[in-house]
C-alpha cells in the first residue's frame, strides 16, 4: 500500500503536508524566435554594445524566453519544497520528502542545464585581470542565477536541511527578482 501512496503524493494538489508546487516535473523549455533585443540605454552597457556577439544576444534572449515562461514555477517548487521540508523537521525519511526533492532537483538540473551555455556565453572573464562581467544588461545576473539552482540542486541531492537550502534559495531569488524588476525580459 505504502508503495502505492507515495509516488501518488507528488501528482496531489497542495494541501497539508505536502510541498507547495513541488507536484510535478516541469515540461522541457524550447525556445523560440522573436524580435526582442537588448537594453542598450543602461551605462555602462551603452558603451559596451560593441562588444556583445549575435550569439550573446541569442543566449540572452533564451535565457529570458525561460525565465519568462519557467522560473516563477520553478522557484514556486523551490520555496514550497523547502517549508515542506521545514515542516518535516528535516526528517528526510518522512513520507513524500525524498519523492518532492527530486522531483524539484530534476527541474532545477533540467533548468539548469538549458541555462548553463547561455550563461557562459553572457558572462565573460576579462584576461589579464580576471575581472568578470557581462555586456549585456543583467547577464550576470543569468550566470549567478543558474549558478545558484546547480546549489540548490546539490544541497537536496546530498539531502541537506532546509536552513542550509535557504541561502542559495534567497540568493536565487534576489537575481530573480532584479531580472523580472530590470524588465530586461519583456518582450522576449
Amino acid at each position: 500500500m505504502a508503495a502505492l501512496v507515495v509516488p501518488f503524493l507528488a501528482l496531489v494538489p497542495v494541501s497539508g503536508a505536502q510541498p507547495e508546487g513541488a507536484t510535478s516535473t516541469m515540461p522541457v523549455f524550447t525556445p523560440y524566435p522573436s524580435n526582442w533585443s537588448p537594453n542598450f540605454t543602461v551605462f555602462p552597457y551603452n558603451l559596451w554594445q560593441v562588444r556583445v556577439t549575435p550569439q550573446q544576444v541569442t543566449a540572452q534572449r533564451e535565457s529570458c524566453q525561460w525565465f519568462n515562461a519557467q522560473y516563477d514555477e520553478l522557484m514556486n517548487q523551490v520555496w514550497g519544497f523547502q517549508r515542506f521540508l521545514a515542516d518535516q523537521r528535516d526528517v528526510w525519511s518522512a513520507p513524500g520528502v525524498t519523492e518532492a526533492g527530486d522531483i524539484v532537483a530534476a527541474n532545477l538540473d533540467q533548468s539548469a542545464a538549458f541555462l548553463d551555455p547561455r550563461a557562459h556565453t553572457l558572462f565573460i572573464i576579462n584576461y589579464p585581470d580576471q575581472s568578470e562581467y557581462s555586456p549585456l544588461f543583467h547577464g550576470d545576473s543569468f550566470y549567478r542565477l543558474w549558478y545558484q539552482f546547480t546549489q540548490i540542486s546539490d544541497k537536496i541531492k546530498r539531502r541537506l536541511p532546509a536552513g542550509q537550502i535557504n541561502a542559495n534559495d534567497a540568493t536565487a531569488n534576489v537575481y530573480g527578482t532584479v531580472i523580472r524588476d530590470s524588465a530586461v525580459c519583456a518582450g522576449a
